[in-house]
């Protein structure tokens, strides 16, 4: 066996990747670095660019997260 098999497939990383940035962003957004605007924008641009190449998992997540920001600003706005 040799380094080269133990290497994660184009999907795995893309999921990886994407789930680092995610949790990176979450980050600023609860510690009110970026706001609600800038994180639903920046979820929706992770979603776009990864959707069907990345884990389903990580798409699933990324979808659960992008409907609870929309119904979150859309409470704001109605407040």
């Amino acid at each position: 066996m040799t380094d080269a098999d133990n290497w994660p497939t184009f999907a795995e990383e893309l999921g990886r990747k994407t789930s680092s940035e995610l949790e990176k962003w979450t980050v600023a957004y609860e510690a009110g670095k970026i706001t609600l605007r800038e994180f639903y924008l920046i979820v929706s641009t992770l979603y776009d660019a990864t959707s069907g190449l990345a884990p389903r998992d990580i798409s699933n997540l990324l979808a659960d997260v992008h409907q609870f920001l929309r119904v979150k600003a859309k409470r704001k706005k109605a407040a």
